[in-house]
């Protein structure tokens, strides 16, 4: 993996805070990401169980992303 010195500072960092090796920690990191990415987690599909219901019944407020960019100053080019 070619990652920044500065990235692998922080990793080695997070390591032994961890107690863990650099590479036991990269490869824990990884398990857990992979399993979060497999599956939604049970607050997810709740969460948007709950946004499909309010759409079905016309109830959900949504906001247009350009209301949302001029709010927070972005550009359309940062996003796209």
């Amino acid at each position: 993996i070619e990652l920044k010195d500065e990235v692998w500072e922080i990793l080695e960092k997070q390591a032994k805070a961890d107690n863990r090796s650099l590479k036991n920690y990269i490869e824990n990191y990884f398990e857990n990401l992979a399993r979060q990415l497999a599956e939604p987690s049970e607050e997810y599909k709740t969460m948007m169980d709950d946004i499909l219901d309010r759409q079905e019944k016309g109830t959900l407020k949504t906001i247009p992303i350009e209301e949302i960019r001029k709010k927070y100053g972005i550009s359309r080019n940062t996003v796209d």
